[in-house]
């Protein structure tokens, strides 16, 4: 039995490799906004922003997927920009798939620009650019094949593979480009709109030496954040990404409320979000934030076929982000961040 599910999952990792791969993402994809859209890069309630979040997925049916998420971006030449905004940052992506046969690795530099359109700091339009290398690797030894059950189930022999594996590794370098619109009507209510395109450049992407190219991902969001009372918002968004005829639609609110304390603002949030496309999975989400610290827990209840082998259990995320502030003889702000707890 233990073979049989090696040879399933290496099934899978071969089907992925076979077809045009698909990207990491996140459930709380405002946690890690840098894989969201470039153009997020310096959108941030402070100076900078640094970053971090893991996700550990379906540890009920095999080896749990593990997923970790860096990034620090923040925002210069504050002085010399009046009613503009500029933002560079980085961000690091690491994937284990499974057992960790199959890793992926991201690393990538990016940068913004944010034009005010008035001097009250109420509208921009931002366009933003990244520079990416991937690399990939896959351990081969330890897996199972067809071929070496040839003799039956009993007789399994490790050494009769004649799987022509051309390599282990390889790395590639890519390239996204996103565009990003912000609006604050009467400090009450903020609109955040946005899109963006990932490997424009479609690089290739196969262990067996095929001609397998990376598809470019498209990406459209939409966030809202509506100050209700003085100490309560609602910030509705809606994530919508296409890639290689996959898509993903992503729609929730989170709800937020707001206590003034003597030293700092404290937040509470709890959300919910669906992600509708083949009723893949119900997403719940708590967050707190006292002193530029934010700390956020997200829980995937699995809603689509497999289910069955899940019992819902899906996957889960923790993040954390501290937001700081160099203080200059001019500070220019986005406007609200829409995104919960952004």
């Amino acid at each position: 039995m233990k073979n049989f599910t090696r040879i399933y999952i290496l099934a899978l990792i071969l089907s992925a490799l076979s077809l045009p791969a698909q990207d990491i993402h996140f459930s709380m994809f405002y946690a890690c906004p840098l894989t969201l859209n470039p153009a997020l890069t310096g959108v941030n309630e402070g100076t900078y922003r640094a970053a971090a979040i893991y996700r550990n997925q379906w540890s009920s049916i095999s080896t749990p997927y593990q997923t970790f998420g860096a990034s620090f971006d923040i925002k210069i030449l504050q002085n010399l920009l009046k009613n503009d905004i500029f933002g560079v940052g980085a961000q690091l992506v690491t994937d284990k798939s499974g057992d960790g046969k199959l890793s992926t690795t991201n690393a990538i530099l990016s940068a913004a620009f944010h034009k005010g359109l008035d001097k009250n700091h109420k509208h921009f339009i931002g366009l933003g650019i990244q520079g990416a290398y991937t690399q990939m690797s896959l351990n081969w030894q330890g897996l199972s094949f067809p071929t070496q059950l040839a003799q039956g189930v009993t007789n399994f022999d490790p050494s009769t593979s004649s799987e022509n594996i051309s390599k282990s590794s390889f790395g590639y370098f890519d390239l996204h480009a996103g565009i990003l619109e912000q609006s604050t009507i009467k400090d009450v209510v903020g609109f955040m709109t946005g899109f963006s395109v990932f490997h424009i450049v479609s690089p290739k992407q196969s262990f067996l030496g095929q001609n397998a190219k990376l598809a470019s991902r498209f990406v459209v969001s939409e966030g809202i954040h509506i100050k209700v009372t003085k100490q309560f918002y609602i910030s509705p968004n809606f994530i919508y990404q296409y890639q290689n005829k996959a898509q993903e639609a992503n729609f929730g609110a989170a709800f937020e409320y707001h206590v003034q304390t003597a030293q700092s603002e404290f937040v509470a949030s709890l959300g919910g979000w669906y992600r509708a496309t083949a009723k893949d999975a119900a997403i719940i989400s708590a967050g707190l934030e006292y002193y530029k610290f934010r700390a956020m827990f997200a829980y995937d209840i699995n809603t689509s076929k497999l289910n069955a082998a899940t019992s819902g259990r899906g996957g889960f995320e923790i993040a954390i982000i501290y937001t700081g502030i160099i203080k200059t003889k001019t500070l220019n702000y986005p406007v609200l961040v829409p995104c919960p707890m952004m």
